[in-house]
């Protein structure tokens, strides 16, 4: 049995020179105790390696055969260190990533393809799944950062906001509001409304929510639903309106038609959270490059 690497260097050392004295040389250290360095490998494996005579030195059969697979374990072993050292500064590594579904049409299409380029050697993992689903995702570290709607939460976070997205009206085509401009929260009283779920959709319940008390208006509530496209979709129907985030619109959707709200202050807005306490140098770079993103865009 081999009982280290140093064995194995001093081995393809001598088959690469096939002189000991040059071996040694290219060693730093001296022939008598690298001759004993190839005695103990020979000794270990059971075979000679060298054919030695006064004037030369050959490899054997099964030095020859050994010289492959005894050089592919030095480089395994370099590429061991090098990327055990690469991880714990944050230069290779794994981050596994939450979002939206609202953030994964235009936000985490740009920023991923944009670390692919810059951070080749950290492997970024998408996760797409509801803020709810996230906050529990990052208290089991099961996700290393998530990008989320704001919401109340028992694990102390670090975040930034990174998206901000206006609100729109989403109707029929054929809907009598559908034909204006912009659309008034007061125009939507009684109006069929397909509601988000307090619970899973909890951000934009709020939101919309919000929104339509401070104006007064009381919908007719057909559906309550979690994901945005859902929303959509049963708007296409024409079972009612709907208010979504303005970057739903920039997909095409047939038989619907998105407008303005007639008020501009009622903005979504998307964090990158993730906890203080994480163990992952990877995440580190990836907050570093995502905050720099971020800013110049």
């Amino acid at each position: 049995m081999i009982h280290d690497l140093t064995q194995l260097a001093c081995f393809v050392a001598v088959a690469e020179e096939l002189h000991f004295g040059r071996a040694a040389e290219r060693l730093c250290m001296t022939q008598p105790p690298l001759s004993r360095q190839i005695q103990l490998l020979e000794h270990a494996l059971g075979v000679k390696l060298f054919e030695r005579t006064s004037r030369s030195v050959r490899l054997t059969a099964a030095g020859r055969v050994f010289l492959t697979d005894a050089t592919r374990l030095l480089n395994l072993a370099k590429q061991a260190a090098t990327t055990a050292q690469r991880t714990s500064t944050g230069q290779s590594g794994r981050v596994v990533v939450g979002f939206t579904t609202v953030m994964g049409f235009d936000l985490m299409p740009r920023l991923i393809a944009s670390a692919q380029r810059e951070l080749p050697d950290i492997d970024v993992v998408l996760r797409e799944m509801v803020t709810m689903d996230q906050l529990k995702a990052l208290e089991s570290s099961t996700i290393d950062v998530g990008f989320l709607w704001p919401l109340a939460c028992r694990l102390p976070l670090k975040h930034q906001t990174v998206y901000r997205d206006p609100l729109r009206v989403v109707l029929p085509s054929g809907h009598p509001l559908a034909a204006g401009g912009a659309v008034a929260p007061e125009d939507l009283n009684g109006v069929p409304f397909i509601m988000y779920s307090p619970a899973q959709g909890r951000y934009f319940y709020s939101l919309v929510n919000g929104l339509l008390v401070s104006a007064g208006v009381v919908p007719k509530f057909i559906q309550h639903l979690d994901q945005v496209l859902t929303v959509v979709g049963l708007v296409r129907t024409g079972m009612g309106v709907s208010i979504v985030p303005a970057s739903v619109s920039k997909f095409y959707f047939d038989d619907v038609v998105f407008r303005p709200i007639g008020r501009q202050d009622v903005i979504a807005e998307g964090r990158m959270a993730w906890r203080e306490d994480h163990q992952n140098p990877a995440l580190a770079t990836f907050l570093r490059f995502a905050s720099e993103f971020f800013a110049g865009n």
